[in-house]
């Protein structure tokens, strides 16, 4: 084969290369935007989570109708975290796994809340609506810490990030259950 016939030949593989990484970049941030929409649903639904005893302290009345209809809502947005638990799983065990642990904290807060907001008296008048009622929130750490492991695996180098993130998420689940 002499330089005549190469110059094609190489100017078609430069081509096709050129075309291939092109292709592989487009995939990688197709993929990438439905993950962070995947995340970002799946951190939506735990913030409703967390609103779910101003749901309760709000109620219009104290009939089962009222009681039925926020129990409709507990129960949906129940089933909308477990769904992003399940994809999360099956898109990455280190997110799964660090939503988890923001998803268990969260938990442990929002119950009592919960309570609390079912024993107080269902609000009449305008002036006793609850604008001074608040549920405050400790799991910052989580949050950043899943934060966190979601940008690792939007990241295009997620591999060579996991060891650090999951080394992380090992220490806060340690400090707090000591």
């Amino acid at each position: 084969m002499n330089v005549s016939q190469m110059a094609p030949l190489l100017t078609g593989i430069i081509a096709a290369l050129i075309a291939l990484v092109g292709y592989w970049i487009t995939q990688h941030q197709k993929r990438r935007e439905r993950r962070a929409e995947v995340f970002a649903s799946a951190l939506e639904a735990i913030r409703e989570y967390e609103q779910t005893p101003y749901l309760i302290r709000r109620r219009e009345g104290p009939d089962a109708t009222t009681r039925a209809r926020i129990s409709e809502r507990l129960s949906a947005s129940a089933a909308r975290r477990r769904y992003y638990e399940a994809v999360l799983c099956l898109d990455s065990p280190l997110v799964a796994e660090s939503y988890k642990v923001l998803l268990q904290r969260t938990r442990r807060q929002v119950g009592p809340y919960r309570s609390e907001a079912w024993k107080q008296p269902v609000i009449v008048r305008d002036e006793e609506f609850p604008g001074s009622a608040y549920y405050p929130y400790d799991s910052e750490e989580e949050w950043d810490l899943c934060l966190l492991a979601m940008r690792s695996e939007l990241s295009a180098f997620a591999a060579l990030r996991r060891r650090g993130t999951r080394r992380r998420l090992a220490a806060l689940v340690a400090s707090r259950t000591s």
